[in-house]
């Protein structure tokens, strides 16, 4: 695989973005101990004592309430939205990886990323990836997510307006 990018995003984290000639692969990667339910993208959670009773459940979002999926595939479908606008339609494979030692996949129907608690799973996704992109293309995908993930981390400033006198605006001419 080649260098590691990350995905352009206008939210505070960052996710992992691995291209290579076997393609390229954006991962979630989230720290629960717990038994992990995913239907599509809605995901819930129950959590198990070390006598295997339940004692916590609940659904698996963030603060703005996405799941897991959701979370990796809005960034995600941006970025092949502005790769395919430069000329480059790529597919990004999506993988959200439960990192927590006592985690457990209780059941994925229709899910919309790749879901395991494995990181040999990862690195065979990757590895067996029918995906074909030749050294050339990769450094012009690789400059292309660098410039937009500076664009979307460059702090915006306000435009100015100058104020009359009285500390208000003045009016624009038409």
């Amino acid at each position: 695989m080649g260098p590691a990018a990350r995905l352009p995003q206008q939210a505070r984290r960052d996710r992992p973005l691995l291209l290579g000639p076997g393609g390229l692969f954006a991962i979630e990667g989230k720290h629960r101990n717990a038994t992990v339910y995913c239907d599509g993208d809605r995901w819930r959670y129950i959590k198990y004592d070390k006598y295997n009773n339940a004692v916590e459940q609940g659904e698996m979002t963030d603060k703005k309430g996405r799941s897991p999926s959701q979370q990796l595939n809005q960034p995600a479908d941006q970025l092949e939205g502005f790769l395919r606008s430069r000329g480059h339609p790529i597919r990004i494979q999506r993988v959200v990886l439960l990192t927590h030692e006592r985690s457990r996949i209780g059941g994925a129907a229709n899910p919309t990323v790749y879901v395991t608690t494995s990181t040999a799973q990862v690195t065979k996704l990757i590895s067996t990836s029918p995906a074909s992109i030749a050294g050339d293309e990769q450094a012009k995908i690789e400059r292309l997510i660098v410039r937009d993930h500076d664009h979307h981390a460059a702090p915006r400033t306000p435009p100015r307006t100058r104020a009359r006198s009285n500390g208000h605006p003045r009016p624009r001419a038409s």
